[in-house]
C-alpha cells in the first residue's frame, strides 16, 4: 500500500504555512509534523488544549490541525481562543478535524465550523491537499480583499 503518492513529495510546497497540530495521541502527532515539516512548513505540536492555548498566546497559524477527542478537555475553549485572535487580526483560520470516530462527529461539535473533517488513519496526500488548499485559497481571498481596497 502507498502511504503517500508523488503529490506529497514536492519539495517546499508548503513552505512559509504556519501549522498548529494539536493531537493527543503522540504518533499522529509526530507523523504529521514530520511530514508537513518536510514539505516545508513551519509546524508546532502540542499534546492537549491546555498546551495548544499556551502556543497559541505567541503562535498565530495559518492552518489549525485538531483532533475532536480530548480526556477531560473541551475542544471549545481552543476553538474559542483561535476565534479571539480571528476577530483581532482579521485573517480567518482554516480548522481541520481529525478523528477516529467514524458516528456523529457533526453532532458532536455542532456549533463549529470547520473546513474538514478527516478519519484516522489519514490519506496521506489528501491530508496535504487539503492544508495547501486552504492555505491557498485564504491567501487569494486576502490578495482580492487588497486589491479591492486598493480601487
Amino acid at each position: 500500500m502507498n502511504l503517500i503518492n508523488d503529490f506529497c513529495l514536492t519539495v517546499g510546497i508548503l513552505k512559509g504555512v504556519q501549522v498548529l497540530v494539536v493531537d493527543n495521541d503522540r504518533d499522529s502527532r509526530d507523523l504529521y509534523a514530520f511530514l508537513l515539516k518536510d514539505l516545508g512548513a513551519n509546524v508546532i505540536t502540542a499534546g492537549s488544549v491546555k498546551e495548544a492555548l499556551e502556543i497559541l498566546s505567541s503562535f498565530t497559524p495559518n492552518i489549525l490541525v485538531c483532533e475532536i477527542r480530548f480526556l477531560g478537555e473541551s475542544i471549545y475553549t481552543l476553538l474559542n481562543t483561535l476565534s479571539a485572535i480571528e476577530a483581532d487580526n482579521g485573517n480567518h483560520i482554516p480548522i481541520i478535524v481529525t478523528s477516529t470516530s467514524t458516528t456523529g462527529t457533526h453532532d458532536q461539535i455542532p456549533d463549529v465550523e470547520f473546513e474538514e473533517y478527516l478519519l484516522k488513519p489519514l490519506d496521506l496526500d489528501k491530508f496535504v491537499s487539503i492544508i495547501r488548499n486552504q492555505v491557498q485559497s485564504d491567501v487569494m481571498e486576502k490578495f482580492f480583499a487588497e486589491l479591492l481596497v486598493l480601487h
